[in-house]
Formats: C-alpha cells, structure tokens, sequence
C-alpha cells in the first residue's frame, strides 16, 4: 500500500487540529501567525492556510482586525453541533435497525462493552476514546458511505467538545445509563424506537451540556 502523501499545509492542519481536538488549545485562545509558524517551524503563509482549514472544521474563528483564535463553546456552537450530530445518529441508528445482523450485532455488542470497561476502570481518555468509539461503530454499521463521509467531518469538533465536556466535568454521566438504551432499541431492530433512543440521548447531552456551562464554569 502507497504511504499517504500529506503536503506541507495538510501537516500543518493536522498538528493544528490535534492541538485543538487535544486541549493544548484553549477555547477562545488567541492564535498569532507569527508565534505559530515560530512553533511549526514552517512558513506563516502555511499557518494562514491551516488555520483557513480549520474555520472550516468550525474549530478556529477569524475575526476582522482581531486575528484568529480558537473556538468558544457557548450555547449557540453546542445547539448547531448536536442538532447536526443527532441527525446524522438518528439516520444511522434507523438504517442498523432495518439491516442488523450477527456480525452487526457482534460490533454493537463489542463497542458497548468498551464502554462497560471504561465505566468500570478507565481514565478519563478511555472514556472519551469508548464513548466516541460507540457513536462511531453505529454510524459504520450503517454502511451508508455518504453518511459516513459527513459525520466524519465533525468528526474533530464532536472529539473537542467531548474532552471539553469530560475535562470539565469529569465523570459527569454513567455511559452505562446513557448508552444502552440505544443499544436496546438498535438491537429490536425497530428503526423508531431506535431513532427516539438516538434523539433523548442527543437531547439529554445538549441541555446537560448548556446547563452546566451557565451554572458551573468549567475547572
């Protein structure tokens, strides 16, 4: 298999994305061209286009005669997300209902017991990384390749405001509770209960998230 070729501004991107997607970036934190290129070691007209790259991936915000900085999670950006996000899951989850077989079932099965796992004895990254493993392998067992393109693109800012999300308030949710109504509904292959399962958990997360953003400032 050929390696991927990745040119100098794709790297750039992506060690960008990674900063922000990891949390070495602050919400709202400034981002000077010049501090970043010094860092990168690279071109600033090749920081000015990573940085375009991400406005894109709604992780980096450019303001005129204020420069760049990253993202703010207000209410606003958590409405548009999750309304975004539960559309694609509740489409998936419709779909895997009316398709499910055993090797379906099998992968369900495997991700949930991630999450049992992380639950039980993980970090605070093993419950992020079984988490967003769980939406993710719903969203393959759909096996719709649009869908799957389109979720993967925010894919990045779905990971930011997860650790944003655990980061602040760590062990908020018992990802038991949370997910295996899904995983029950999924797994009656019926597409309604399924997608009504997908749709009280998207909107349970928006209202928690918004909720203790106003009341309790993140650590």
């Amino acid at each position: 298999m050929a390696l991927e070729k990745l040119s100098l501004v794709d790297r750039a991107t992506q060690q960008l994305r990674q900063m922000i997607v990891g949390a070495d970036l602050s919400p709202g934190q400034r981002l000077t061209e010049q501090e970043l290129s010094d860092e990168m070691q690279v071109a600033r007209g090749t920081v000015r286009a990573a940085l375009a790259a991400l406005v894109a991936e709604n992780l980096v915000v450019r303001r005129p005669y204020a420069g760049w900085t990253v993202q703010s999670v207000n209410n606003e950006l958590l409405r548009e997300h999750y309304q975004v996000r539960g559309a694609f899951e509740e489409l998936s989850a419709r779909l895997v209902a009316v398709s499910l077989n055993e090797s379906i079932r099998k992968t369900l099965e495997a991700a949930y017991d991630q999450l049992i796992e992380a639950e039980r004895n993980g970090d605070a990254e093993s419950r992020l990384q079984a988490d967003l493993g769980f939406h993710a392998s719903m969203i393959q067992a759909s096996e719709n390749k649009l869908l799957i393109r389109q979720y993967e693109s925010i894919a990045g800012q779905t990971e930011w405001l997860y650790r944003w999300s655990e980061n602040s308030w760590p062990r908020r949710i018992n990802l038991l509770d949370w997910h295996k109504p899904i995983l029950d509904a999924v797994l009656s292959e019926d597409p309604e209960a399924a997608a009504a399962a997908v749709r009280a958990h998207t909107q349970r997360s928006l209202h928690d998230d918004m909720q203790d953003l106003q009341n309790k400032p993140p650590q």
